[in-house]
Order: structure tokens, then sequence, then C-alpha cells
């Protein structure tokens, strides 16, 4: 089974894909995915082509804190990004998923994306799981974890679908805005609920791919 992970910026998705992750399940992150693709030659080459050697550090390495500052102050940029980017990443998102299903690891596979919607990858999920949390927990968290200004956030979600659509679509939700023990409890029950699926025979992601 393909569970796929959505939810507003800082809600808490890579929080509750590994609460699943200490129940049996495999995670994918489309984001460190993204991140080590950047310095795949080609697209090395495709990103300096259009931004210019300034994205590179001294190293002709991309520097995603500029890079981000270029791509995250206009939709077009980011836009254009996502599609030097996105088609490897779903490739390699696929490539993934067929491992884990040869290998038979597990069960249960996770995409944590923060993107999941917008890229179409929940075509490849029998669930979609919407992590929710109040704004103003989200933007604490944000400020404390990834040092963004107030005014992040608001810029982000500008970037990204609905998360009102998103909540709506969800097959179920987790309210991440109480405390981890709270979070895991209805991870627990969630994970019980989808796993007697599995034992009686529900559908397979694994035939999409």
């Amino acid at each position: 089974m393909v569970i796929g992970i959505t939810g507003g910026v800082a809600s808490g998705k890579s929080t509750v894909a590994q609460m699943l992750v200490s129940l049996g399940a495999q995670v994918i992150d489309a984001d460190k995915i993204c991140h080590q693709l950047l310095n795949n030659e080609d697209i090395r080459v495709a990103i300096v082509k259009r931004w210019g050697n300034s994205v590179q550090d001294k190293h002709g390495k991309i520097d995603r804190r500029i890079l981000g500052k270029i791509v995250f102050d206009e939709k077009r940029e980011l836009s254009a990004l996502n599609k030097i980017i996105h088609p490897k990443a779903i490739k390699r998102i696929k490539n993934q998923i067929r491992e884990l299903t040869i290998e038979r690891k597990t069960n249960v596979v996770v995409i944590d994306a923060a993107l999941l919607v917008e890229t179409n990858l929940t075509d490849l999920c029998d669930k979609i799981l919407f992590i929710s949390a109040d704004r103003e927990i989200c933007e604490k968290r944000a400020q404390k974890n990834r040092k963004w200004p107030l005014c992040e956030i608001a810029k982000r979600e500008s970037f990204q679908g609905s998360v009102k659509d998103k909540k709506n679509n969800a097959d179920s939700i987790i309210d991440n805005g109480l405390s981890k023990a709270d979070t895991f409890d209805q991870v627990q029950a969630f994970w019980k609920q989808f796993i007697t699926k599995i034992e009686f025979g529900g559908q397979n992601g694994y035939n999409k791919i």
C-alpha cells in the first residue's frame, strides 16, 4: 500500500511520516530527492543556464539558499525550476517504490512530498493522509525549526495548491496541533485501520507504477 502525506506548510508532515516508519513503513522523502538532484549534471547545467553562475557556490554546486531566494520570490521562477527537477524526481520515486516492492522490505510505502497533489503523485497512492495544524502553530514551528520570518509561510503556501482542497480530498486527517503523544495515537489508529485492509486483500498501489 502506498500512502501519500499532504498538508499545509510546517504542519508536521515529516513528523507523521517518521511515526509511520516506526510502525513498519518505508518513507520516500521527495524533498530530499529533489535536493540530491540539484547537482545531477544535466539539472545543474539547466539551472545555471536559466539563472546564471551566481546560483553556484565556490565548488560549482548549486547553492540552495541562493536559488531559493530567487524561485520563492516569483511563481514563474518556481514553476521553471519544478519543470527542470520534477520529471526526474517523479521517475526516481517510482523506481524506489518498485525496488521496495521487489525486495519486499515492507507492505507500506509512505510518500512525503510537499507538492504531492500538485505533481500528481496522488495517482500513485492508495490512501491520502492530510496533516492538520492551526496556522499559529505552523508559524511558530517554521520560525523555530526553519528560522523563517513570519511572512514566509504565506508566501510558500501561495505557490502551492489550496490547503482546504487538499484536506477535503484526503482519505484521513491527522490533527497534529496537540502533543506528539496525541498525534502518535492518531497515527496508530490510522495504521490499524489500513493494515486490516491489507490483510483482507485491499488495493495494492504498486500496480499503478
